[in-house]
């Protein structure tokens, strides 16, 4: 039960200790009820890091983390507050017990009961209490001299794993602990704990990126449609209108996921509310989806309700307009220069690039002079490829083009290779570069990736 009551200080009043940690507590109720009722559990993590290399030997290790628990109780290690001591686990995990989750634990404040430990049993862990009493020096705040002693109350926190957990104690999940393939122990790169922040989870931000990077890619895919529609309108008729509606869910839903995900400290369900709405529109494609078969939020699960929208998102994308072909935008940044981003990160993974060449020239000729003078490398080295007179990535004449990647009158097709210094070099980058010489060079370019789940 919170303490909202303020103490009555009046003249002549006799002062004891009570008074003191009446107001004192009246002061930390009071935030913790305001933010109860300002925001939708205000608990987790604001940012958070473990020591890798002391898993591996069977140790549980805080290196720096910060936040407020589930009773409104606020901590940083270590810069405020002592880092909890470390904890051996290797004893805890059975042979046949995959994971476990590692809580950050303390006693509860107990009204009417001794919440502070004194004396020798504060060395020993303080009993159950929730505070340890340790002596510091405190300088004079005016002249910044004349030291004295203060008791200050350190928090006693310490680390638990899910099985150790009592219901008597206030705790907070940190992180999944798991064996990998080998048998040693590490941190579970999927798992989410409760966040105050999206930006304290790399897990949660990759997963963002990812959706943007996807929805980025989408948007210029229906983009190129459109401009290729407009050429061919008789084609363009039956997908029309569900390629507008769908530009319209992705463009509504990129802005504010890329506010979320620069500003960072946007709390996770907002990020949920922005991804859940888009996923709740995608539904409208579908014949078999209803937003109530999306995820709830759930702020002690984070991993699994993020995840399953994701996958949502994804399949969705793919059922109104199917993406299996990505194209790369080319844009002319110098006279025999196209470059290019890669967003979508799944064009490096098990793909089929096809580069389109469309030209006056006769075509023996473009099929004839493509593969031997134009160069396609990453595009913050295609300049200095050129200029050393090397070979950018092998490309070879297709009969046909795969019949994923949109067709173009008049253009020819040629397969890009996926090996050697200048496919590293497009991994690395996430860009790509098209040199073509002066005699093509009123030549036009478009870049398709085939994504291999769904070559033609």
């Amino acid at each position: 039960m919170r303490n909202l009551s303020k103490v009555v200080w009046q003249e002549g009043m006799h002062l004891a200790q009570h008074h003191f940690q009446v107001q004192s507590r009246y002061f930390e109720d009071s935030i913790a009820f305001a933010l109860s009722q300002l925001f939708f559990k205000p608990y987790g993590l604001a940012g958070y890091d473990f020591d890798a290399e002391a898993l591996r030997n069977g140790t549980v290790a805080v290196v720096h983390a910060r936040g407020v628990m589930p009773d409104g109780l606020g901590f940083h290690f270590p810069e405020a507050d002592p880092l909890p001591p470390p904890r051996e686990v290797r004893e805890l995990f059975s042979p046949t017990q995959e994971s476990h989750v590692v809580f950050l634990a303390i006693p509860p404040y107990r009204a009417g009961q001794a919440n502070c430990s004194l004396g020798p049993t504060a060395a020993d862990g303080g009993g159950g209490a929730r505070y340890l009493a340790e002596q510091s020096p405190v300088a004079d705040d005016v002249t910044g001299r004349d030291e004295k002693p203060v008791s200050l109350g350190r928090k006693n926190f310490r680390l638990l794993l899910d099985v150790e957990l009592r219901d008597d104690l206030v705790a907070l999940a940190l992180a999944r602990v798991r064996r990998d393939g080998a048998g040693n122990f590490i941190y579970d790169p999927d798992y989410i704990p409760p966040l105050l922040q999206v930006g304290a989870s790399e897990t949660l931000m990759e997963l963002l990126r990812r959706v943007i990077e996807i929805l980025d890619a989408k948007s210029e895919t229906l983009a190129g449609q459109r401009r290729k529609d407009q050429k061919e309108p008789a084609a363009s008729a039956t997908r029309d209108v569900a390629s507008f509606w769908l530009t319209h869910a992705i463009h509504s839903s990129l802005a504010p996921l890329r506010h979320v995900l620069e500003v960072k400290r946007s709390r996770p369900e907002q990020a949920y509310a922005e991804l859940a709405r888009l996923a709740g529109a995608l539904c409208t494609f579908a014949l078999d989806s209803h937003p109530r078969g999306l995820p709830a939020y759930d702020h002690d699960r984070l991993g699994e309700c993020f995840g399953a929208l994701e996958r949502h998102i994804r399949t969705h994308l793919e059922l109104v307009v199917p993406t299996n072909c990505v194209s790369i935008p080319l844009a002319r940044t110098r006279k025999m220069l196209h470059t290019g981003a890669v967003r979508d990160q799944r064009c490096f993974g098990p793909s089929r690039w096809v580069l389109g060449v469309r030209s006056p020239g006769k075509p023996a000729e473009v099929i004839a002079a493509v593969p031997t003078l134009v160069k396609v490398c990453a595009g913050q080295h295609i300049v200095r490829l050129v200029s050393s007179g090397l070979a950018g990535l092998a490309l070879e004449h297709l009969p046909a083009a795969p019949s994923a990647v949109p067709r173009t009158p008049g253009a020819h097709y040629f397969s890009v290779g996926r090996a050697g210094p200048c496919w590293e070099a497009m991994v690395k980058t996430g860009d790509v570069g098209v040199y073509a010489p002066e005699a093509l060079a009123d030549a036009a370019f478009e870049l398709h990736v085939v994504l291999e789940s769904a070559r033609g």
